[in-house]
């Protein structure tokens, strides 16, 4: 970024009018995906010479161009990626915005000048995790969406990283990057571009085992849309760098939009009414300031519905035959889309406004004879949904090319007879350019004045970036001079200074590189010594352990609720003879080492860490470290990263099937990693706690008097499936599928391929469901019990029968990708 430009407007682009739309109405920087590796897997595909043409285009302009490559890349694609990204970096993108560790290495070896950003799908919400960002040679972090401004300027004090912060758009209630509901319903990975928006579905809840009346809130996961432009000057005074706003999906005149309220908000300090009022109507789920001011669970999330709404009107007032009246006088326009709507229920009903009137302080609306106003009552929530004429409008910002933006030029046209014409060129930055004409300058038989001729076609600049500010000419009068000879001195100065403005700098760019470097990866931890089968059982409260004296385990794992004490159970387990260790929660955020610390002074025998940000802290604990499948391993190079920051084993990404979890083992090996043959699989995992919001009138901890420890929540969803709400000890929420996964099938594959170390994840089992469970797969992981037989106690063991996960999903995201 130009040092100048202190502060970075960021809008999305998902087509080439999206594109024009934030270069046009006042974008600093534009992201989007590269063509086929990137997190919208529903949006068009740029071919690379789009890529070529948007980047030159915007660069000319001082727009930077962020290509967005930020999903995980699995074992059996890696070998394809140094040839794609030499020819990424061949494109000269200001910045690449990356998910996988391993993505980021390759890049950082083949293509070393370009700048590397972390994704908020790296889920980094603290110092801790923008260090991580660092060693692996990222410039700037792309901080989780949960992240309060006072999370915000503690993160800014600690580290030297620039800090790019969403400042409007969609909110995923789950943490980016630790969201699994698309992958382990659907086979839809949202961390490879195919979320399947499971948050915006309607969902029941059951307390303690009875259905609880949440009076028309059906909508659980589906939280208000982001709008931080009350924000903006407290971000600015913290120092981000760059305000991002979501919307690769939206549509240009959303872009147009906000670009142009964001624009003026960091330019003025304000935004007037006009320019805020398209944020509402164009696309809008109810805006809210998100996590920016503290957690609010009573504010988060509307409950009510979970699609665009736009703008609320008020209620309505009275009904008749023609015509019906709201609150609030409002300045509408004929043909916008008006929603009328029972809040919490089913029952709505829409249409075109014809014509409106001011009554007082009400608005009475008029549609056309065709609308049935029996479906419209007095108490009833009206929306300004859709506006034509405003759309029209902000599609003339930048389809148009009045509305162009132009960088004013200065023009001085010069020679003597005898001389070549010569043509000099001057930005207002000071980038200079002089082009000449191949003949000299002759006398004109006929002499006259084409001074005004010569300045309009000099100023003939439409289809460039530019605008004549001044135009001087210092030739004799009597020169002759024609058309065309300035139409081609004036194109050739023109590419002139575009050339410098777009400032080429190629970096240079070796797929042989990362080709050594795979293969690198490849052998660096192969030759590892054979390992006895070691089995280790996960627990989610003490009593589990009641049962566990005499089989035939190894580990024990405490993945504790808030304020449980472990010590006491860690001295149980070692009693009973197994080695404890202690699971992180899956996500550090800013200021919660404290209880990081607490774990490491009891001095287990080994931590589960479950994010970048813990393994930061932790690294010097003398304490040994594992990883877990949080940490999104699925290639070799990701592998080898986490290893060699002092991890000792890892967990595969839950991103990856039964295929790519084994291709990942054989290439790396292995005995580096630990698989879980039985598991309840996560969905969501969120800031929102759906205790304190539904149960309670608290909007945080500690106000919620620990609701979550007095009663349990269930989900229904659609499909009629039940699914666990579990706080965690920093009150997030995960939301676990009803039917466990069993990889037992698998144990005889996974052990060929160097596997010694395999989980068991409880989670609400009691006391002897725990031991039941663990005594059948021990003995199958033994070789004392057929697996067949083991299988069928095991099925018989689990309420709703046990599934394949996401392990034997087979389709591919790259399948349903739009070309």
């Amino acid at each position: 970024m130009d040092a100048s430009q202190k502060f970075e407007l960021m809008l999305p682009v998902g087509n080439k009018d999206m594109f024009y739309a934030a270069v046009e109405n006042g974008a600093n920087a534009v992201y989007f995906g590269v063509p086929h590796w990137n997190a919208r897997g529903r949006s068009l595909d740029f071919s690379f010479e789009d890529v070529r043409e948007m980047i030159r285009y915007a660069r000319i302009r001082n727009v930077r161009t962020f290509l967005a490559m930020n999903i995980l890349v699995f074992e059996d694609e890696i070998d394809s990626l140094p040839e794609f990204i030499e020819n990424i970096a061949a494109l000269e993108p200001d910045a690449m915005i990356i998910q996988d560790v391993g993505l980021m290495r390759l890049f950082k070896t083949i293509a070393p000048g370009v700048e590397i950003h972390a994704s908020t799908q790296m889920t980094i919400a603290s110092a801790e995790g923008v260090e991580m960002a660092e060693r692996l040679g990222c410039t700037r972090a792309v901080l989780a969406r949960e992240m309060s401004l006072a999370d915000i300027q503690n993160v800014k004090n600690r580290t030297p990283l620039e800090l790019e912060v969403f400042v409007h758009g969609a909110l995923c209630v789950s943490f980016s990057g630790q969201c699994l509901t698309s992958e382990n319903i659907g086979g839809r990975s949202a961390n490879r571009g195919q979320c399947a928006q499971s948050c915006r579905l309607p969902y029941k809840m059951l307390v303690d085992g009875k259905p609880f009346d949440l009076h028309g809130k059906r909508y659980l996961f589906s939280p208000r849309d982001l709008s931080a432009i009350d924000e903006l000057e407290e971000l600015k005074r913290i120092g981000v760098k760059s305000f991002k706003v979501e919307g690769r999906l939206k549509s240009p005149e959303y872009v147009a939009a906000v670009a142009i309220a964001f624009r003026e908000k960091l330019d003025k300090g304000f935004v007037s009414e006009k320019n805020h009022e398209p944020l509402e109507v164009l696309f809008s789920r109810g805006l809210h300031s998100g996590w920016l001011r503290g957690v609010n669970q009573q504010a988060l999330v509307n409950g009510a519905f979970s699609n665009h709404h736009g703008m609320l009107l008020g209620k309505v007032l009275k009904v008749d035959r023609k015509s019906v009246v709201v609150e609030g006088r409002h300045p509408l326009e004929a043909g916008d889309g008006i929603l009328f709507e029972d809040p919490g229920e089913e029952n709505s009903a829409g249409s075109r406004l014809f014509n409106h009137k001011f009554l007082g302080n009400k608005t009475l609306l008029e549609f056309g004879n065709i609308f049935d106003f029996r479906r419209v009552h007095p108490g009833m929530s009206a929306f300004r949904n859709d506006s034509p004429a405003l759309e029209k409008r902000l599609r003339k910002t930048f389809a148009e090319r009045e509305n162009e933006i132009k960088f004013p030029i200065r023009m001085r046209l010069f020679a003597n007879f005898g001389e070549p014409l010569s043509l000099e060129i001057q930005d207002l930055e000071s980038h200079t350019v002089c082009v000449q004409s191949e003949k000299s300058l002759e006398q004109a038989k006929t002499p006259r004045d084409n001074s005004e001729r010569i300045k309009k076609e000099l100023s003939a600049l439409t289809g460039s970036a530019y605008s004549a500010k001044d135009i001087r000419l210092e030739i004799p009068n009597d020169a002759f001079v024609v058309d065309k000879e300035i139409r081609n001195l004036r194109k050739a100065a023109v590419e002139a200074l575009d050339s410098i403005r777009f400032n080429s700098h190629p970096s240079e760019a070796s797929a042989e590189s990362g080709k050594a470097l795979i293969a690198h990866a490849r052998t660096a931890f192969k030759n590892a010594t054979e390992k006895p089968v070691q089995i280790t059982v996960l627990v989610r409260n003490p009593k589990q352990l009641e049962n566990l004296q005499g089989l035939e385990i190894d580990r024990v794992i405490l993945d504790l609720d808030w304020g449980v004490d472990y010590k006491k159970p860690m001295e149980k387990v070692r009693e009973l003879g197994y080695q404890v260790g202690f699971a992180t929660i899956r996500v550090l955020k800013e200021g919660e080492t404290k209880n990081l610390k607490k774990l490491a002074d009891l001095k287990p025998d080994f931590i589960l860490v479950r994010n970048p940000g813990a393994l930061i802290y932790l690294q010097n604990s003398g304490i040994p470290l594992e990883g877990d499948y949080s940490l999104n391993v699925s290639n070799v190079l990701s592998a080898e990263w986490f290893l060699s920051q002092g991890l000792s084993s890892l967990h595969p990404s839950l991103d990856l099937n039964a295929a790519g979890t084994e291709k990942l083992l054989e290439n790396f090996g292995g005995s580096h990693f630990e698989v879980s043959v039985f598991e309840h699989l996560p969905a969501f995992y969120m800031e929102h706690c759906l205790y304190a919001a539904n149960l309670t009138d608290a909007e945080r901890f500690p106000y919620c008097k620990q609701i979550c420890s007095k009663h349990h929540i269930d989900i229904l969803d659609h499909k009629g499936a039940l699914h666990s709400l579990v706080p965690d000890a920093e009150c997030r929420n995960t939301l676990y599928l009803e039917r466990p996964q069993s990889a037992l099938n698998l144990v005889p594959t996974f052990q060929k391929l160097g596997v010694t170390k395999f989980r068991l994840e409880m989670l609400e089992e009691s006391p002897s469901e725990v031991a039941d469970k663990t005594r059948l797969y021990a003995q199958a992981i033994r070789g004392k019990l057929s697996l067949a037989t083991a299988a069928k106690l095991i099925g018989a063991e689990e309420k709703y029968g046990v599934s394949q996960g996401q392990l034997f999903h087979t389709e591919v995201w790259k399948d349903r990708k739009k070309v």
